[in-house]
């Protein structure tokens, strides 16, 4: 009988937990996987959920016992994907403001409402492909900076002490929506998805390729930028000098990610669910 009691005790504490208590934790760890993570696998999202639901109340979290899993998935997995989704997004639309404000007139215009085939057309532009290619040069009246640490910048202009993954987000973002070659950066939505939010955050299938989404989006992208930038590999180089060698280093990359490789086939059904927020950066601006 006391079991019982307890037991409902326990029922009544996690159904009457404070709300408000929960929306904190959600806050704050989408903001700490932004910063360390970007594109976190279901194990990294309960961690650091669990790691801030003890800070702010570890009594209830040790309520929770055995029930911590349910809650989570009930709770707060979906609400802390989809701030994380909005924070990403917020990103990637300073990345594209600081990208138009640095090569000012030399980018033409695009409209916030374009359409796919308009968009692979400004992108085969002369302009644009310029302005790619001037990513990591130096900037004409600026002999300290190049556009892509200007770019950088104005992304975080109170931040000092940028961390990579951070500095390879930025440049992933800029490569992907300058590159002539990443014609197709828009996902379609399907009217279903469009009338229930939550299944937005799942990425609409191409029939004709395996998981559109890692091939050319920001979280396959990521890996390689944030290669280079610890390799150095962006410095004094223009983009047309390793463009052409992007298969090549994808080979190479492979040599020492079989771990990463792993967890990607491992986190698929997962990963589809966090999808690039870049395929909708043409319209954020």
């Amino acid at each position: 009988m006391k079991e019982e009691i307890k037991t409902i005790k326990e029922e009544v504490a996690i159904l009457s937990h404070d709300q408000a208590c929960i929306d904190a934790v959600i806050i704050k760890s989408a903001q700490d996987l932004l910063e360390k993570k970007i594109y976190p696998n279901y194990d990294e999202f309960k961690e650091s959920a669990e790691f801030f639901l003890r800070e702010s109340d570890n009594e209830f979290f040790s309520t929770l016992g055995s029930k911590w899993e349910p809650y989570f998935e009930k709770k707060i997995r979906k609400p802390l994907s989809k701030r994380l989704c909005s924070l990403r997004g917020t990103l990637c639309a300073r990345v594209k403001t600081a990208i138009f404000e640095n090569f000012s007139n030399m980018l033409p215009p695009i409209s916030n409402v374009a359409k796919a085939f308009e968009i692979a057309a400004w992108k085969k532009k002369l302009a644009v492909s310029n302005c790619f290619r001037k990513l990591f040069e130096k900037i004409e009246d600026d002999e300290n900076d190049t556009y892509m640490t200007k770019i950088i910048k104005n992304v975080w202009p109170k931040k000092k002490n940028i961390p990579n993954l951070q500095i390879a987000w930025v440049i992933s973002i800029s490569e992907i929506f300058l590159n002539p070659k990443n014609e197709v950066i828009k996902i379609p939505v399907s009217p279903e998805r469009q009338k229930d939010p939550e299944k937005q955050i799942e990425p609409e299938r191409n029939k004709g390729k395996k998981r559109i989404i890692k091939v050319e989006t920001l979280q396959k992208n990521l890996k390689k930028s944030k290669r280079k930038v610890e390799n150095n590999e962006y410095e004094g180089k223009k983009n047309d000098e390793y463009e052409d060698d992007e298969g090549e280093e994808g080979e190479e990359g492979d040599e020492g990610e079989d771990d990463d490789d792993k967890d990607d086939e491992d986190e698929e059904g997962e990963d589809e669910e966090y999808h690039n927020e870049i395929v909708n950066i043409e319209s954020e601006n």
